[in-house]
């Protein structure tokens, strides 16, 4: 269900304290809950849900420096 829906841009099966960590777009914070109630807490086996919101962008590149990486 995660893999078709458009407002999930990535999904990591993670270590740690949560299983998936998924980076979400929406349109506002109400766009946003209703996401929330309406997809992410009618998956089955979700027994608990914790939100970051990014407040800005200060970097992205999906770029890997190479050039950098030392060779062994």
């Amino acid at each position: 269900m995660i893999a078709e829906c458009d407002n999930v841009l990535s999904c990591h099966n993670t270590t740690g304290n949560a299983d998936f960590l998924l980076q979400v777009v929406a349109r506002d914070l109400d766009d946003y809950s209703q996401f929330v109630d309406n997809v992410l807490r009618k998956l089955p086996g979700i027994s608990d849900i914790s939100s970051s919101i990014s407040l800005r962008e200060l970097k992205s590149s999906s770029r890997l420096p190479l050039n950098t990486i030392e060779k062994t």
